[in-house]
């Protein structure tokens, strides 16, 4: 077996291959149907416990020519073909966005828009506050994952990516998708946040407070969602929705002020009024499901890291959003300034404490601070990358020196065997989210140390060799997830010779289209085996990477979720800007 990037490789890039077995290899030129002189140089060999086989890395960067290649070995075996191109990750970025489309609720999706994949509205009925009789009228927002159901938490952590992600690169959502807003003068990628944010906005209470899901007490079955017609509930409120909630408002208030400045100043009034709930009540309220319930739990056992990103981005932005017109979107700016400075005292002192009290030593290699249980990098984000530095020096020198930790630990991982930073311990549910976070880490990194060269004026030659090593890590994480891997197969769909098919997904299982809507991301190998599917073929003793089973059934193993695809859309985007 010869496991490659299916997608392809950027011409100037180093391009890696793996083999499980020696040999000589040579590179086949498709359109010519023949060898090119261009060596493959058996760079590395090793046993890798994830894969359990002993591994070869294949290195064969002196290709840069465009043109779509494949890899062959002296005994005949065959890798995918792939690409070498200039933009040879920009269908797949359009995809990963386009995907959040076809996750769309409340609306009906056009076959202008959908094409085979189009269908009717879902989920249009009022929505009863869990333990009254009181029902509202809740629009729109994103179907979690392969079910149907709403999830304030996750669906915050997903657009923090993009808006991040629009922040840090914007040139990189210039497109136009495909949506039924495309060319109302938003880029696509705002446009589909906003359909998220609306609904996140008809989460929050009048103190402050943000519902922390809207679902069905019951997983429905394997159906199309209009034909989901049981009762949808909000339940209750929590400080982990609420600190998120807080988080992603105040970014969507900067990056949308330049195009909709009203509704930028009512993301950052529901972003104080969720902030001052957070301050009035310091305890963490964990959800868990009541009896009776199976949906997504999303629990979280420590709030620290949610408030550290909320307290993050409210001092950020405070002073950050429009503020020729700070009277009309502070709700405290009709108090006195005495007031005032001790809400942003607050802030800071909060920010300072959590920071100290979140321990970023032991790497949380559940998804490392850039997913929806610890999103301590994405406080780090809203630190680092602050033009004005709200939080002062102390913090942000503090907040950098977390980020780059990770990321030195990230690429010391690659040395060995597969070049992924993974162990066996984070083949975990969404392992493939691990993944891609780890490379958004990495890419956080080479873009912090930019900047750091801008703003000292340090010499940016001095730093080449750590940008170099982060970017060409981060890249591996993608390689991984598009096919160089023990499975050889590309975890996204419709993007590779051998891309996984049958995701769990109810749309896809539903709709009777033999081929699964592309772009979307599998949640990729599960040491912990939690479905009977995955059983059948893996035991305690199969290697992490072979966890795997492309089977709708599998949910372990090869679900769907958004803030998979947002996460590696943050990756593809960067290396396509």
């Amino acid at each position: 077996m010869i496991s490659v990037n299916e997608t392809g490789f950027l011409p100037s890039a180093v391009k890696l291959a793996i083999s499980d077995s020696p040999g000589s290899f040579r590179l086949i030129d498709d359109t010519e149907g023949k060898p090119i002189d261009i060596g493959v140089a058996v760079i590395d060999s090793g046993f890798d416990e994830t894969a359990g086989c002993e591994v070869y890395r294949l290195d064969f960067s002196g290709v840069s020519a465009p043109g779509i290649y494949h890899l062959e070995s002296d005994d005949g075996i065959c890798s995918a073909a792939f690409k070498v191109e200039p933009h040879v990750y920009k269908t797949l970025k359009n995809s990963l966005l386009k995907s959040f489309y076809f996750q769309r609720c409340g609306c009906g999706l056009q076959e202008e828009y959908a094409g085979c994949y189009k269908r009717p509205r879902c989920h249009i009925n009022p929505v009863r506050i869990l333990g009254s009789e009181k029902t509202l009228t809740v629009h729109g927002g994103w179907h979690d994952a392969g079910d149907y159901g709403r999830y304030a938490s996750a669906g915050a952590v997903t657009v923090a990516h993009m808006l991040y992600a629009y922040e840090l690169f914007p040139e990189a959502f210039t497109d136009r998708v495909n949506i039924p807003e495309s060319g109302n003068g938003l880029p696509d990628i705002l446009n589909e946040c906003r359909y998220e944010l609306d609904f996140l906005s008809e989460l929050q209470d009048e103190d402050g407070g943000v519902h922390h899901k809207v679902t069905t007490l019951q997983f429905c079955g394997f159906v199309m969602p209009e034909a989901d017609l049981a009762e949808q509930v909000m339940f209750p409120v929590t400080s982990m929705s609420t600190a998120d909630f807080a988080a992603v408002m105040c970014i969507a208030s900067r990056v949308y002020a330049g195009y909709d400045p009203d509704f930028a100043r009512n993301c950052i009034h529901q972003a104080y009024l969720a902030g001052q709930w957070l301050l009035q009540n310091p305890e963490n309220t964990d959800f868990h499901n009541p009896e009776g319930c199976n949906t997504g739990e999303y629990t979280d056992d420590s709030d620290i890291d949610e408030r550290m990103w909320a307290y993050a981005e409210l001092l950020r932005t405070d002073t950050d959003t429009m503020p020729e017109e700070r009277h009309h979107i502070n709700p405290m700016s009709s108090q006195s300034d005495s007031r005032q400075d001790s809400y942003l005292a607050n802030l800071s002192a909060g920010l300072e404490l959590y920071l100290k009290e979140h321990d970023h030593s032991d790497g949380r290699s559940e998804d490392d601070g850039f997913g929806w249980q610890d999103v301590s990098c994405l406080a780090a984000a809203a630190v680092i990358f602050d033009p004005e530095n709200h939080a002062g020096e102390e913090l942000r020198n503090k907040m950098s020196d977390m980020l780059l930790e990770r990321a030195n630990a990230f690429v010391s991982m690659q040395e060995d065997g597969y070049p992924v930073s993974m162990k066996k311990q984070d083949f975990v549910w969404g392992s493939n989210m691990v993944v891609s976070n780890r490379a958004d880490i990495l890419i956080l990194a080479s873009i912090a140390l930019r900047k750091k060269a801008e703003k000292t004026g340090e010499d940016i030659r001095a730093l080449t060799l750590d940008i170099e090593l982060y970017e060409e890590a981060a890249l591996n994480q993608m390689h991984y997830i598009l096919g160089m891997n023990a499975m050889n197969i590309s975890y996204v769909t419709g993007f590779g010779e051998n891309a996984f098919k049958d995701p769990h997904n109810r749309v896809t299982i539903a709709d009777d289209i033999e081929r699964p809507i592309p772009g979307m991301v599998s949640g990729g190998s599960c040491i912990q085996l939690l479905d009977e599917e995955i059983k059948k073929i893996a035991d305690d003793s199969t290697p992490a990477q072979k966890c795997y089973f492309d089977h709708h059934l599998s949910y372990s193993t090869n679900e769907i979720a958004i803030y998979w695809n947002s996460s590696f859309l943050f990756v593809t985007a960067y290396f396509d800007r």
